[in-house]
């Protein structure tokens, strides 16, 4: 397989003309999902995942596929701000505000269970790879996301019951 600079630049502008395709032109994330799609690619290639790699087309479009699908998904999930919405200031919070959302974190990790709270700790905390923790707990791609999906849930409620009881203490 051919990972050279002007074979990539080629693949570089298929791709761009894909995702323009289906996410249009007026998108601003163009690029990055191109470069998302390329460095996934070239990883899969470097790891030897690609099963046939005189052929690639179809594994290259598929995981492009992907990127497009999971950036859809993202923008579905985020608030879209227009021009006429003003953007709240962001203060300095007083220490005690500080101090008081911290031990709510540390209760709500607490109240996980053990690998949950190593997967949040070792991703958000720690800033470690997504690769590095699956190795550690000896879990697939698809075990990672299913164990951080169901983790993050778990935390959220646990973290919002910490906080509601917070405030009604201090009302």
């Amino acid at each position: 397989m051919d990972l050279s600079e002007p074979s990539l630049e080629r693949l570089r502008l298929k791709l761009r003309y894909k995702v323009l395709y289906h996410v249009g032109h007026n998108c601003a994330d163009v690029d990055d999902l191109v470069q998302e799609t390329l460095s996934r690619f070239i990883r899969a290639a470097q790891r030897d995942q690609i099963r046939n790699t005189e052929e690639f087309g179809a594994f290259i479009n598929g995981v492009c596929r992907n990127v497009i699908l999971e950036h859809r998904r993202r923008v579905k999930r985020e608030p879209t701000l227009d021009d006429d919405t003003k953007v709240p200031e962001v203060g300095v919070r007083p220490e005690a505000e500080v101090l008081e959302m911290r031990d709510a974190i540390d209760n709500g990790l607490a109240g996980l269970a053990d690998r949950d709270r190593a997967v949040l700790k070792a991703l958000y905390l720690d800033g470690r790879d997504k690769e590095e923790i699956c190795l550690e707990w000896k879990m697939s791609d698809a075990q990672f996301r299913v164990v951080l999906f169901r983790a993050k849930e778990r935390f959220r409620r646990v973290y919002s019951g910490e906080v509601k009881r917070s405030n009604a203490t201090m009302h």
